[in-house]
């Protein structure tokens, strides 16, 4: 087994339960996480973080692993348009953390999944790595920044709820 193929499947096993994990925190945390429009939107978003990264990474496993196949290109690319889509949407959403890494998290996703499109279109051997490896780096700067958006949902304030 090579290192590329160790790496999808270790990533998949993590988004997917970490992904499982989130939404039963969902369902078991306060309600205000479902209820607020805005926070409603903002856990949408993590969730992509942990979904997209798994189902890519299961792409990349049922092509073999190799880096000439077909398969985890068309994967990549729809999976990278899906991602752009929904960053540049939630980029524009009002609302935006004050804190600059929040800022700069919201700038990079855009960024992550274009590159993610551009490198499924590569043809392997053009450069020292190859775009398997380029697209694993893009999936686990995805998936890392997911967590960031975890820990920036748990360090928000609790709103100062008003006293009758």
């Amino acid at each position: 087994m090579n290192t590329t193929t160790e790496f999808y499947q270790t990533l998949s096993t993590m988004s997917l339960t970490l992904l499982g994990i989130w939404f039963a925190f969902l369902q078991l945390a306060d309600s205000r996480w479902r209820s607020d429009p805005r926070r409603h939107r903002w856990n949408l978003h993590i969730a992509l973080h942990f979904f997209l990264p798994g189902f890519l990474g299961l792409g990349a496993l049922l092509s073999g692993g190799g880096d000439g196949g077909l398969l985890w290109r068309i994967v990549f690319i729809i999976g990278g348009l899906v991602g752009l889509v929904e960053s540049l949407s939630f980029l524009r959403l009002p609302g935006s953390p004050l804190a600059l890494a929040g800022q700069f998290l919201r700038a990079a996703d855009p960024v992550l999944y274009t590159l993610m499109v551009l490198a499924a279109l590569l043809p392997g051997g053009l450069l020292l790595v190859t775009p398997l490896q380029i697209e694993g780096l893009a999936t686990g700067l995805l998936f890392m920044s997911g967590l960031c958006y975890v820990w920036f949902a748990f360090a928000e304030p609790v709103p100062a709820t008003p006293h009758p």
